[in-house]
């Protein structure tokens, strides 16, 4: 009886499974004959808008679940390869049928499938972005209300470029979910620095092929994120064939299985990949800003309102390092945080999704809107249940597995160091020594180079990539030929032919640089003037650079008249508003609006190496204007020196906020990033409050410098926008050593890259290394040419041998610099002014034998045990006091390391009945500090020899500086210390008091000694 039973029980099991087998191989057989089990799903919508890039949803309510009055409205962003129906999977995992059952109001802006629409695949990035931007402003426009935007991975992307671009006008917050922000963080177990190589590197491999690619398809996206997701892959499968035989279960898992299975994958567009590449992952531009839409340099930094990202702790596609870098990104919206035990696809579908997302979402909107309580942003603190996705590793393979990681992440990191070093050499190797190379090649005469010739090799090379960055505008290198043969155009139709002298009187502006450019291009010399300059300055400058015509901005328009004695005076940018004084003519009707049909009667492009391409004005502190020659030769010298010095490349962004009437901003900064491919984010000024906010919004990194512009930088206060900064070097000329460390320490850039060069000379010296703060480096190239001789500064005459020649100065002795004038070498080649007899009193002859000729940079230095050289002063501003010579230039750094000194300057003055110059320091206190005459008089007591000490100060509220942000001296020498003529306050070194004590006209000049 027992074993009929035992049978009976058998041949029920085996029925059974036979039946189970039979209803799987029947939905087996329906699946793959029809391909589904059950109808299409989707939430009802109507489609308010439709173009080529997108379609606006608008989610329908119907029966039990009206929108209600006044709910809030939120634009749903789907990622860019994943299908809008990512919201919309299956009745129980639709995130959209959810919201719409609580009542709110859901938009959807809706990709579709880029490969089965016209024109789909040739999609930018900054179409879908726009598309998302005009949605926001139909939304509004339909309902009366902002939105809440809200993307799922790349969609949240998205989501912060458009907030960004719009500045946040019309969004009431931002919700993301899983959505990179520092792409570089999204490798995993690697260190930045080493995946910021890896990632470059690898990018070069990828170039080529992605130009001929249409895009990447919906199949291969699905096949990259089941490569990604292998172990939840295999899961659905497994949990497929389980269920094989269930017809209900079958059908509600249908829609998921689809969606992932490919459906719910469509093809990335070809532009927009490629940008993608180059923009987000490449140069990371969503964390370092710059990122530029619509001809618009964007930074997240301009996202106002609140954000709301979820992040998934087992998320593969945006790791939470990655998700969480919105924090040093959004600096000026509040942020809010979500952690969810879930990986990037559980983030949004799925019963996690629906039981804490979904909800949160829900209360967030009301909470923004003032309608709700604040979310529980630790929404995993209520879970007690644990999933099969929870459970711990424990246990030896548990401890294998940490083991692993940890050798892993070693070696990885290891070997990344490795590739640190490496990629330095691959850099030396593929951009430094071709521009090594073709500056020594310089020497060689007849050689077709210049500006204008540089740029439209550029313009060739990289068109459609970024130069301008202006005002928040970007300009391609391709834009700005065409900008420059329009300006060409307009000056050959008013009468510039080559050899010509034209001035260019005008502020930082990109227009600048394409008049200069437009010259360069014809063979005329553009004389570069001051924008600052009026007057009899003015005027001198135009005599002493044999100004014939000029053309200037309307912003010069006070500065200007007829009675200059120039042939022709032109306003570029001048519109019908402008009233031009008599005598002046609008330039813009001279320009062809249709070059195609435009011939230069000239040749273009045709200077050579020789030819005098333009004139920069030089004084330093003191004196009248004089004009310096820069040949093409000595312009393409210095800014291939400048990027092959500052490895500029085409992933770079220089900002300028120099004057490009100077050498430094123009031969160093716009030079360099020409050379370099880079991008040129150009200023109208330096400005210590626009500074970081420009950082962010172009993502700079390289920063050009001169003078004491940095010292501005550390004094002012703390800014979030300097924290995390995408700023790599700061180059340039004239950072005092204590400036310099300050920078360092606050800032953190890789290094600073000090150069020192003459604009009048043939010398040029850089610190490549920045090891040593405050020098300013070695020759860049043949140190020989290169010398150090003694040097008298109280008769500013040289010690000469009892042989009747120069004497080189020993290790650390302080000498005059020279340089030696060799016509055989590019680097030897000397310029020099228009005025002869100022280019005469430059050059010293029979130094060391007879019939040598050497430039006089007019500085004084001295050179260490290393062959490094450091600055010590001017020979004009170093005096003698007491029998010692004192360097102003020592002094005025030494004094401005006190905390209440915001800046210093220091000179000699002569004084009545006293032998040699007394010493003065002007000084400028920091806002809230006061003059504190006892710690400075410690101060000079323990840093300066007693002969350097200054005997009076002098306070200013503003120090004067010249355009290049020099201290003026030269006005405060001639002003004296005459308490009878001064007005500002003055203190008296006072031995007695130990202190700096108020000076009063009894004291002058009796107590001065």
């Amino acid at each position: 009886m027992l074993e009929t039973a035992r049978n009976f029980k058998t041949v029920r099991q085996l029925q059974r499974k036979v039946r189970v087998f039979q209803k799987g191989a029947q939905n087996a057989m329906e699946l793959l004959k029809e391909g589904r089990l059950s109808a299409p799903y989707q939430t009802p919508f109507a489609i308010l808008h439709d173009t080529q890039v997108y379609k606006l949803r608008r989610y329908v309510h119907e029966g039990d679940t009206p929108r209600k009055d006044n709910a809030p409205v939120i634009l749903l962003v789907p990622p860019l390869m994943v299908a809008s129906e990512v919201y919309d999977i299956s009745p129980e995992l639709s995130a959209v049928a959810w919201m719409v059952a609580q009542g709110l109001d859901v938009w959807l802006t809706d990709f579709g499938a880029p490969e089965h629409q016209e024109g789909g695949m040739d999609r930018t990035l900054d179409d879908h972005i726009l598309a998302i931007s005009d949605s926001i402003d139909r939304i509004r426009s339909a309902t009366g209300k902002d939105v809440h935007l809200i993307g799922y991975s790349q969609g949240g992307m998205f989501a912060y470029q458009c907030a960004a671009y719009r500045k946040s006008e019309g969004i009431l917050s931002l919700v993301t979910f899983g959505s990179p922000v520092n792409l570089h963080r999204n490798l995993p177990n690697i260190k930045e620095s080493v995946a910021q190589q890896v990632i470059q590197r690898g990018s070069k491999v990828l170039t080529k092929p992605l130009e001929y690619m249409d895009g990447l398809t919906g199949a291969m996206s699905s096949t990259g994120f089941k490569l990604m997701s292998g172990t939840k892959e295999l899961q659905q499968i497994m949990g497929f064939f389980k269920v094989l035989h269930d017809r209900e279960a079958l059908e509600k898992r249908e829609r998921q299985r689809r969606f992932l299975g490919g459906e719910g994958f469509v093809a990335w567009p070809g532009p927009a990949l490629r940008k993608f590449v180059d923009e987000m992952v490449v140069n990371n531009r969503m964390i370092s800003g710059g990122v530029v839409i619509n001809g618009r340099s964007v930074t997240l930094a301009d996202i106002y309102c609140p954000v709301l990202y979820f992040v998934g702790s087992r998320d593969e596609f945006g790791r939470p390092a990655s998700v969480r870098a919105i924090r040093n990104a959004a600096l000026n919206a509040s942020l809010y945080e979500i952690e969810l035990k879930a990986g990037h696809f559980g983030l949004v579908v799925g019963s996690k999704a629906l039981k804490i997302t979904w909800p949160t979402v829900y209360e967030w909107t009301h909470w923004i809107e003032g309608k709700g309580k604040e979310p529980n942003f630790n929404p995993e603190n209520i879970e007690h249940e644990q999933t099969e996705d929870h459970t711990p590793r424990e246990g030896f393979m548990g401890n294998l597995y940490d083991a692993a990681t940890e050798m892993f992440d070693g070696v990885w990191n290891r070997l990344g160091n490795v590739s640190l070093e490496t990629s330095e050499m691959i850099d030396v190797l593929r951009w430094q020594l071709p521009r090594i190379a073709q500056i020594w090649k310089l020497q060689e005469s007849g050689l077709n180079i210049s500006l204008s010739s540089a740029l439209t090799e550029q313009s060739q090379a990289i068109p459609e990539a970024t130069f301008f960055l202006w005002e928040g505008n970007a300009f391609t290198y391709k834009q700005a030929e065409y900008r420059v043969n329009q300006i060409l155009s307009g000056l050959i139709n008013a009468g510039v032919k080559p050899g010509m002298y034209v001035g260019i009187y005008m502020n930082n502006h990109p227009d600048f640089l394409t008049t200069l450019a437009a010259l360069n291009r014809m063979n005329a010399v553009a004389v570069l003037l001051n924008a600052e300059s009026r007057g009899f300055s003015f005027k001198q400058a135009l005599m002493t650079g044999q100004v014939r015509m000029l053309i200037a901005d309307k912003e010069h328009l006070d500065g200007l008249s007829d009675n200059l004695g120039l042939e022709k005076i032109w306003i570029l940018g001048a519109d019908d508003e402008t009233k031009l004084p008599e005598g002046l003519i609008s330039f813009d009707p001279y320009i062809e609006q249709d070059l195609d049909k435009f011939e230069s009667p000239f040749p273009l492009n045709a200077g050579r190496s020789e030819d005098l391409a333009m004139l920069i004005f030089t004084s330093g502190t003191t004196g009248m204007p004089k004009a310096v020659k820069v040949t093409n030769r000595r312009w393409c010298m210095a800014s291939l020196a400048t990027a092959a010095a500052a490895t500029l490349t085409t992933r770079d962004t220089v900002y300028c906020c120099l004057p490009l009437y100077h050498s430094s901003g123009l031969m160093i900064v716009v030079g360099g990033a020409l050379i370099g491919g880079s991008r040129l984010a150009l200023a109208p000024r330096f400005s210590v409050s626009s500074f970081w906010g420009d950082v962010r919004r172009y993502g700079v990194s390289v920063v050009g410098y001169v003078g004491e512009m940095c010292r501005y930088l550390i004094n002012a206060p703390e800014t979030p926008n300097e924290k995390n900064h995408s700023i790599r070097l700061f180059m340039g000329n004239g950072m005092q050593k204590h400036v310099w460390e300050d920078v360092m320490e606050r800032f953190h850039p890789e290094k600073i890259l000090e150069f020192y060069a003459s604009t009048e000379g043939n010398v040029a010296l850089v610190n490549l290394s920045g090891e040593k703060i405050g020098s300013v480096g070695r020759p860049m190239y043949d140190p020989g040419r290169i010398q150090l001789i003694r040097f008298n500064p109280e008769t500013q005459q040289l010690i000469i041998s009892s042989k009747g020649r120069a004497m080189p100065c020993e290790t650390n002795e302080t000498g005059l610099l020279v340089a030696r004038i060799d016509d055989k070498h590019p680097a030897g080649k000397f310029d020099g002014y228009m005025d002869p007899s100022a280019t005469a009193s430059k050059i010293l002859r029979d130094l060391f034998k007879d019939g040598d000729a050497w430039f006089s940079t007019g500085d004084l230095m001295r050179m260490d045990e290393d062959g490094d050289y450091w600055f010590v002063d001017r020979i004009g501003d170093t005096f003698r006091w007491k029998g010692e010579n004192v360097s102003t230039e020592m002094v005025g750094e030494i004094i401005s390391q006190l905390p209440f000194v915001a800046a210093a300057t220091s000179y000699g003055v002569l004084l009545p009945g006293r032998e040699g110059r007394v010493g003065v320091v002007c000084l400028e206190i920091k806002p809230d500090e006061i003059f504190d005459g006892k710690a400075l008089f410690k101060h000079v007591e323990q840093n300066l020899t007693k002969a350097a000490r200054p005997r009076v100060v002098r306070l200013v509220s503003r120090m004067e500086t010249t355009g290049t942000l020099k201290f003026v001296k030269s006005r405060l020498r001639d002003e004296g210390i005459d308490p009878y003529r001064i007005s500002d306050p003055l203190y008296l070194y006072d031995v007695e008091t130990q202190s700096y004590v108020p000076m009063t006209p009894a004291d002058y000049p009796a107590k001065i000694d």
